[in-house]
């Protein structure tokens, strides 16, 4: 019942999204120093190291464009990135726009802490769903490319096979977020950039 509606949601959303308008998005200001917050509350053992390494191939991939730094303050961090229970969900992120300007002025972004398999896997889906909710508080949008990190999942396996594609290309928990599993394709890498020009 539960995939179904998980399901019924992702075709719902998939079909609004074609019927809406073109329209130009949402980012930070280029070159922004965007300070993020990770509420380690609740957060399960090493996803706060995760959450680091999915800011560190954010900042990596933008080329000097915008750079995403950890503060040790949530009073002055414009991203804050706090875990709970999944509810069905592997995350979520909510950020704020200027209505004047059009840019992302802040960002919420919630993570599963409580997933499930063995402690690889686990890792696995806390970076990679870090990865995924920091790309739309950076104000990327969801892709149909099963490759991008930015893929909307829509099948009720997607999760199973896109984690263990991921998973397929490790030795160790080390090579997560490694300069050659960090989880973007080329098509994430240019839909930043270009998000972002200069």
């Amino acid at each position: 019942m539960l995939r179904a509606l998980i399901l019924g949601s992702a075709i719902l959303g998939a079909v609004t999204a074609t019927l809406q308008p073109a329209r130009e998005l949402s980012r930070w200001s280029v070159h922004a120093v965007v300070p993020v917050w990770v509420d380690v509350t609740g957060a399960p053992r090493g996803a706060d190291a995760l959450v680091g390494r999915a800011l560190a191939t954010w900042t990596r991939a933008a080329e000097g464009r915008l750079t995403l730094q950890r503060t040790a303050s949530r009073d002055g961090a414009l991203i804050r990135v706090r875990f709970a229970q999944a509810d069905g969900i592997y995350g979520e992120t909510a950020p704020r726009i200027d209505r004047t300007s059009g840019l992302i002025t802040s960002a919420d972004v919630l993570i599963a802490g409580d997933v499930a398999g063995d402690a690889m896997g686990q890792h696995i889906i806390i970076y990679l769903t870090a990865l995924h909710e920091l790309g739309h508080a950076l104000g990327l949008p969801h892709t149909d490319a099963f490759d991008d990190i930015m893929y909307s999942f829509r099948r009720p396996d997607d999760g199973e096979r896109y984690f263990g594609a991921y998973r397929r290309r490790l030795r160790s928990d080390d090579d997560i977020g490694a300069e050659l599993a960090s989880g973007l394709s080329a098509a994430d890498v240019s839909a930043l950039q270009s998000l972002y020009r200069r």
